[in-house]
């Protein structure tokens, strides 16, 4: 059967068996971007005759619906059929195409409407579509459409900084309050000591002190009223230049005080 057909004609040529009736659906709102004009849809309707919804469809104004008998049974029969309207299509005069398929042997069909004269071709496949079918075409659509990310504004992207930045503040406060926790427990041991140790220096030096005191007493419970004391000792005091005197001469001589005065004494009582 011949189809009638135009320059001003869109044709629409329908895998059935690798695409599901929501493709052609989808496929038939795109193709209105060149009306006015005649659309033709091409495909075996009688593939599932049992779906009602075609009835619907095929009820659409604006456009015309052709059946295409299997030529051969086989696996690739459809693919033979558009392939053989695509051609008669092509001889008529049609240059746009819709090839609504995922299948790569419909890349001869697109060879087939460039052989002559160019046509221009819209794919409209899934993105499981290999790149040698899409680069077949001029356009190619994916199904389901790919839903297009909405611009954010400026004031939203600074809104969304700020809250960015408060959070990584947030997050950089409790790392370091954690830091100075874990540094804190770390040091208790040896601030503990610290303290301690504080603690017992002045305790130490009362002590120091009390036994200074103590000795001074005994000194003093020593001493007898001729300023002598017990077991041969003997307190004496002396002039301030008398006792520069004999420090200075301890030092040269490398001995104590009373080993000093000990030899002194000992040498006058000598003479």
């Amino acid at each position: 059967m011949t189809l009638d057909s135009s320059n001003e004609t869109v044709a629409i040529l329908y895998d059935i068996e690798n695409a599901p009736f929501e493709m052609l659906n989808y496929t038939l709102g795109k193709a209105r971007r060149f009306q006015p004009c005649r659309t033709i849809v091409v495909s075996d309707w009688e593939a599932h005759p049992e779906q009602k919804r075609w009835e619907k469809l095929m009820r659409r104004p604006g456009f015309t619906f052709r059946q295409i008998s299997r030529t051969y049974q086989g696996k690739n029969s459809l693919d033979s059929a558009i392939y053989d309207s695509a051609a008669l299509l092509y001889q008529e005069g049609v240059r746009k195409f819709f090839i609504i398929t995922t299948d790569s042997d419909f890349v001869r069909i697109a060879e087939l409407l460039n052989s002559k004269t160019p046509s221009y071709i819209i794919g409209v496949g899934t993105k499981q579509a290999s790149e040698i079918l899409r680069n077949a075409y001029n356009e190619f659509m994916v199904y389901p459409s790919e839903e297009k990310k909405k611009p954010v504004k400026k004031a939203e992207k600074k809104k969304d900084a700020v809250a960015e930045d408060k959070k990584a503040q947030a997050v950089k406060s409790a790392k370091s309050t954690k830091k100075n926790s874990t540094k804190a427990k770390a040091l208790a041991p040896e601030k503990a000591k610290v303290e301690s140790k504080a603690k017992a220096e002045p305790a130490k030096k009362v002590a120091v002190k009390k036994r200074e005191a103590s000795a001074k007493v005994a000194e003093v419970k020593n001493v007898s009223p001729a300023g002598q004391l017990a077991d041969g000792m003997m307190t004496v005091k002396l002039p301030k230049s008398l006792r520069k005197s004999l420090e200075e001469r301890k030092q040269e001589e490398g001995v104590s005080l009373d080993e000093l005065v000990t030899y002194l004494i000992m040498r006058g009582l000598a003479r």
